[in-house]
């Protein structure tokens, strides 16, 4: 659901009307719900209790005995006021159990809402990537192409598995726009789990761009796919762009900023979960720029070594003990989850910019956040960049790191992709710059 800044509401609204018991401290009173999501809920304003935003209620759903929960005021306004949950969210049979209390006609009107909102937007894909396929094509003329996979999660949100038979081998998703420049983005109909486990299936989604996209001279791959490609035996190379640089401007450039926060400003120790990765690496070495030591956490390693750079020290390691060190987190594993064995080694305090794919789920955070420990999603920014529709689990103006060196490249072709020091002094001259922001689902 897009607001008038043209982002996304981080949860869609259900419009059910149930009563509630809101609770303040000694004092409670009964209204109603007006709208329902899995991070907030709207109440009628009662007129037996002043209440203000910043203030923490307990609200209880009347014909759910087991459902309680607290929630702060954010905002209010003459008839309504706005509550976000505390440190949980509504799960879908939460959701569900909510619905099933109200009357049949509001049920009945969530449901054919519900319905249309998905059978529209797959309608939509349908209808782009078989009569409009063509003539898109053609208005749009894309000066690149950001090549992505997904899982069987992601897939469904796009089309059925009757409307896969209808669409050619690559769907388009998006319409990218950054500055002067506009691209699209097209997803292989392979799930991510079958390019990682068949390289055939690989070569054959790189043919299938050559074949339908010859003349397009930048093709940026998203995530693990460079990864995919090389173990395929193909070698990345024009148009192809394996967006590593970008990557690593991206998280160098949060990683200075973790250090600048006022809570971390004495912190000169950061660990790389996952860095004995193709990228991992490369990651190390570079915040050693910014950070004294290094610690590349990965289980790979099978003994600690200690490597010196020019400017810092980098402790490669497989024990988790070690992580007790420090207080500042990069996640770069192959699944945000695999952090979850690693919290009771993580000091409390601490904070996780996230930069995994799939990344660390909402329950994992929750128990992080039980524990003191933060989590922020890594992404980058540009004032004139948008995404439509938006990719899941992303906002439309959030950058993936591994996109951004095919935008560099495509307004200044002739950067040394090879050097790290001269891309980060270009991207920031054309306007990049890395963001913590929450997860979508917060």
């Amino acid at each position: 659901m897009s607001t008038l800044h043209g982002e996304y509401r981080r949860h869609a609204r259900t419009n059910i009307k149930t009563p509630v018991s809101v609770r303040l401290e000694d004092n409670g009173l009964a209204t109603k719900t007006r709208d329902v999501s899995e991070s907030g809920i709207c109440i009628s304003k009662p007129t037996e209790l002043t209440l203000k935003a910043g203030q923490t209620v307990n609200v209880t759903f009347n014909r759910m005995s087991n459902l309680s929960v607290p929630a702060t005021i954010i905002r209010v306004s003459g008839e309504e006021i706005g509550l976000a949950l505390d440190h949980i969210r509504f799960t879908e049979q939460d959701i569900s159990g909510i619905i099933k209390t109200a009357p049949w006609h509001q049920r009945a009107k969530v449901a054919i809402k519900r319905s249309f909102w998905k059978n529209t937007r797959r309608l939509a894909v349908l209808i782009t990537n078989t009569i409009l396929r063509k003539p898109l094509l053609k208005l749009i003329n894309p000066s690149f192409i950001f090549a992505v996979y997904g899982n069987e999660k992601d897939v469904g949100t796009y089309y059925t598995p009757f409307m896969a038979k209808l669409i050619p081998p690559l769907m388009i998703g998006s319409i990218i726009r950054n500055r002067n420049q506009t691209g699209i983005m097209v997803a292989s109909k392979f799930y991510e789990h079958e390019l990682a486990e068949d390289s055939g299936k690989v070569r054959t989604y790189l043919q299938q761009l050559q074949e339908e996209f010859p003349h397009i001279e930048t093709v940026a791959l998203v995530g693990r796919l460079p990864n995919f490609v090389m173990k395929a035996g193909k070698e990345i190379k024009r148009p192809y762009v394996d967006g590593s640089m970008g990557t690593r401007y991206m998280i160098w450039d949060v990683g200075r900023q973790m250090q600048q926060l006022p809570q971390y400003k004495h912190e000169y120790i950061i660990a790389v979960l996952g860095g004995a990765g193709r990228i991992g690496n490369m990651v190390c070495d570079d915040l050693t720029r910014v950070y004294r030591t290094v610690i590349a956490y990965d289980p790979r390693y099978e003994k600690e070594e200690e490597v010196y750079t020019p400017i810092g020290k980098i402790i490669r390691s497989g024990d988790p003990e070690i992580l007790n060190n420090s207080k500042l987190f990069i996640g770069l594993t192959h699944h945000g989850d695999v952090m979850r064995d690693l919290m009771a080694h993580i000091p409390a305090g601490s904070m996780i910019a996230d930069d995994t794919h799939p990344c660390i789920s909402l329950e994992t955070r929750q128990e992080m956040r039980a524990l003191d420990i933060a989590v922020e999603k890594i992404v980058l920014h540009h004032e004139e960049f948008a995404m439509w529709p938006r990719m899941p689990g992303w906002n439309n103006r959030a950058i993936p790191g591994c996109l951004v060196e095919a935008l560099v490249l495509l307004e200044q072709k002739n950067v040394d992709v090879g050097d790290f020091e001269s891309f980060c002094s270009t991207a920031q001259e054309i306007g990049f710059h890395g963001r913590l922001i929450k997860p979508l689902d917060e």
